[in-house]
């Protein structure tokens, strides 16, 4: 459809905002880019299907809203919140491989500017979305 080419247009500009952040921020080496961007690439492709989920149930929420019943109300937030442990999860296991290829304080330095990005992103969501009437 056309919102989800639109929505898809929106996801590949901001991927190309958010590997220029972390490339400014991190500061790799010509050694270091070689090693990170196909571990962020693979990470990346495991978060789609989450990113994936995420906008499905903003769409549940959207096309429920006006008639939101407490049920669903509920359905939604545990579906968020099962949704976060997955992607808490999905970065756990990539700061663990980073870790294997870069020091603990570059590791650490990544996993900041990825929270930063997060939860910029989250912000732009969270203000999009109304709250629940």
């Amino acid at each position: 459809s056309a919102l989800d080419q639109a929505i898809e247009q929106v996801r590949k500009d901001a991927r190309a905002d958010i590997n220029a952040l972390i490339s400014t921020s991190m500061r790799f080496s010509a050694d270091e880019n070689a090693k990170f961007w196909p571990l962020y690439k693979a990470y990346e492709a495991r978060r789609k299907p989450m990113a994936d989920e995420r906008l499905a149930i903003i769409k549940d929420y959207a096309k429920n809203y006006a008639a939101l019943s407490d049920e669903k109300a509920v359905e939604l937030m545990q579906r968020s919140l099962a949704l976060e442990d997955k992607m808490a999860a999905a970065k756990r296991e990539f700061l663990a491989e980073l870790q294997k290829q870069f020091p603990g304080k570059t590791v650490a330095r990544f996993s900041q500017v990825h929270r930063r990005i997060d939860m910029l992103v989250d912000l732009v969501v969270a203000s999009e979305v109304p709250l629940v009437q």
